[in-house]
């Protein structure tokens, strides 16, 4: 992952955000779920299944694809199994499940390192990573989708508050977005997707969308969220990359 302080990544679907975790973050790390802990461990265990019930020989396909399919099995399975280094890493890694916007901000707020429960490894574990202490939120946008913080205003003061805390502690923060195995929108989708200056803003019907079109002036999402983030792939994009290229370190290129 990159060295930058604030960073917007690649959407992921949960098992894949997990995986990477397990593999790369230790004690220094926080993970906001912005979801109640029912829905995310659906979409988990929606997730996982439907990796496994994908074929991992197909007629035709090249070695790298096989190759890459038997490796995604494998972490899938870690998730399902448990092993030992898993559960090791898992206990060390702060993990929060927050609904709503209103409670986001309020946790945001009042966090202290200090307030958490997560014991620290041992002096002789050696934890995954680089030590840099970093928190992550999953689901921010989704968090703001449907409610009347679906905007520039709303956006912005939830990006202000994380952008804020991980100043005042020297932390790296990272927004992640959930990417379900049905979905085939690109992250510069994301980006490009339009949201009201003003919280509270409505729909009004309209020819071009079955669910109109918004009233008042509006902005795109990655105009919103360039003021706080700097926009890359994740390292979960790898296998996507036919040129070989390291995508954790490939800035999105948004001209909005």
């Amino acid at each position: 992952m990159s060295s930058a302080s604030f960073l917007f990544l690649s959407p992921t679907p949960p098992s894949e955000l997990l995986n990477h975790i397990l593999d790369h973050h230790g004690h220094t790390t926080t993970l906001i779920i912005c979801a109640s802990r029912a829905d995310f461990l659906a979409s988990l265990a929606d997730g996982i299944h439907h990796l496994n019930d994908v074929p991992t020989k197909h007629e035709g396909a090249s070695p790298d694809l096989q190759h890459g399919k038997r490796e995604q099995e494998a972490k899938t399975h870690r998730l399902l199994s448990s092993p030992l280094c898993q559960v090791a890493a898992s206990r060390h890694v702060r993990v929060v499940c927050i609904p709503t916007v209103t409670h986001l901000r309020a946790y945001l707020s009042v966090f202290s390192p200090d307030d958490s429960r997560v014991p620290a490894p041992p002096a002789h574990f050696k934890a995954p990573g680089n030590g840099r202490h970093r928190i992550i939120l999953y689901g921010f946008l989704e968090m703001h989708r449907d409610t009347s913080e679906w905007s520039a205003q709303g956006l912005g003061n939830s990006a202000s508050a994380v952008i804020e805390l991980a100043h005042r502690l020297s932390w790296q923060a990272v927004v992640v977005e959930p990417n379900k195995h049905n979905s085939v929108s690109a992250f510069e989708d994301v980006l490009k997707e339009h949201v009201p200056f003003l919280s509270g803003g409505g729909r009004r019907p309209g020819p071009d969308s079955e669910e109109g079109a918004w009233t008042g002036r509006t902005v795109e999402v990655g105009r919103v969220m360039k003021r706080w983030f700097g926009f890359q792939r994740g390292p979960w994009d790898a296998a996507l990359d036919e040129d070989g290229a390291d995508p954790a370190h490939d800035e999105i290129s948004y001209s909005g």
